[in-house]
């Protein structure tokens, strides 16, 4: 059972107790009674570029959360980078109006002609309360359009772009200058997890602009665990050990690899199994057959994950860089121990020794003891599983809806334009 009680009750109403000692976010007192009422709603102007993915996933909870609260949500998003899930959404989207602008990934002249597109539509649609931009194209569009507007603008982090050890020296310095320069143009910096706000504060974003709002969940939908096992055609006393993601060197998939090798030596029972795809599937393959596992890993390809993590036993997530991670989220849903990386957004999320284990950036031999501990011991396995699950329960779709509209009643409930 779940034992880190103490913990719990510090982090449900605002995930305060989560932060070290002299914590560099603000944290949002809950609103409460300073709820938008029906009829007299705040307007809020969401803006993606980055529509797919991990960020797709939280505008689209983000701005139906805010709609189910009153609010008058609008959405300005990509075409660009947008993947089916968002798309399908799109149509069914309650109480949010949308349209789409193309933007460009990377800093660009064109990127001027966005911003003018936006002010239009907000002198259109407007006026509005909030303009919420995020990751960094658009919260950097978000802020430049709201500038002089009345609006106050909002930017969600999404994983820092300067947090990337890959990224180069000189586009280090220049998102940096771009992010300070924006930051004094921001009602509020909002980080999806401790990782992310202090690398924002420690940039110089701004230590009281900056506020910490996790991503949520709902309940885990998932395809039934017999089903899901006959599916992968796994035997029935195998351990499956599940990866979800994009084959990137972000994710750093040769280091699962690699540690998987070494924990199906000491446990020849253990498989596993890969969704995704990407730029390193062909490299990866090569490898498996290098390290002589090719036949205990399963190649899914890019799917729901949901009709997959029920057959897992444990979800493992060797990443340089994330921000919160949804898949961390749904696997801890399902019930599963995780273990991962400290670079990759869990601090919050996996309680070392309780739900899993968290081991440093690309060491494979400690990310294979992690695997081969819980792989040897079904016991081990079923409790963490249990305190993961119940450790879910705290980021809740519901959750992550309401620290919003307290990050922006903190600011606009003061200088809103309704």
């Amino acid at each position: 059972m779940y034992s880190h009680a103490d913990s719990v009750s510090e982090l449900q109403p605002t995930l305060r107790a989560e932060l070290p000692a002299g914590r560099p976010a603000t944290a949002v007192a809950p609103a409460n009674d300073l709820r938008p009422a029906r009829g007299h709603a705040r307007r809020v102007l969401m803006i993606v570029e980055s529509a797919g993915g991990g960020t797709g996933r939280h505008v689209l909870d983000l701005s139906e959360g805010l709609a189910d609260r009153g609010c008058e949500v609008h959405l300005i998003y990509s075409t660009h980078r947008i993947d089916k899930m968002f798309s399908d959404r799109l149509s069914a989207l309650r109480g949010v109006r949308h349209t789409a602008v193309p933007m460009r990934t990377s800093p660009h002249p064109s990127d001027l002609g966005v911003v003018f597109k936006v002010r239009r539509y907000m002198k259109a649609n407007g006026p509005f309360d909030i303009v919420h931009g995020h990751s960094s194209k658009g919260g950097a569009i978000a802020r430049l359009a709201a500038f002089g507007t009345g609006a106050s603008a909002f930017y969600t982090l999404h994983g820092l772009i300067m947090m990337d050890p890959l990224l180069p020296w000189w586009k280090w310095l220049l998102y940096l200058s771009i992010e300070l320069g924006l930051s004094l143009r921001t009602g509020r910096i909002i980080a999806v997890s401790p990782e992310e706000s202090r690398a924002a504060v420690r940039l110089g974003l701004g230590r009281t602009r900056t506020v910490m709002v996790p991503n949520g969940v709902g309940p885990a939908d998932l395809a039934p665990r017999d089903l899901a096992r006959r599916a992968l055609k796994v035997p029935d006393d195998a351990v499956v050990i599940g990866f979800v993601g994009r084959l990137v060197e972000q994710k750093a998939p040769e280091v699962l690899l690699r540690a998987f090798a070494a924990t199906a030596q000491a446990a020849p029972h253990v498989r596993l199994a890969m969704v995704g795809a990407g730029p390193l599937d062909a490299s990866l393959r090569e490898l498996a057959g290098r390290l002589d596992i090719a036949d205990k890993i399963l190649w899914l390809g890019e799917r729901d994950a949901r009709g997959v993590l029920a057959a897992f036993d444990i979800f493992a997530l060797s990443s340089r860089k994330e921000g919160l991670p949804y898949v961390v989220l749904e696997a801890m849903a399902a019930g599963l121990p995780v273990v991962a990386t400290s670079s990759a957004g869990v601090e919050i999320l996996i309680e070392p020794g309780v739900s899993g284990a968290v081991v440093a950036p690309d060491d494979v031999n400690a990310f294979s003891a992690a695997l081969t501990e819980l792989a040897l011991s079904p016991q081990r396995l079923a409790e963490c599983g249990r305190a993961s699950y119940e450790r879910s329960l705290l980021f809740t779709l519901d959750a992550m809806a309401d620290r919003t509209l307290d990050a922006y009643l903190s600011v606009a409930g003061k200088a809103g334009v309704s």
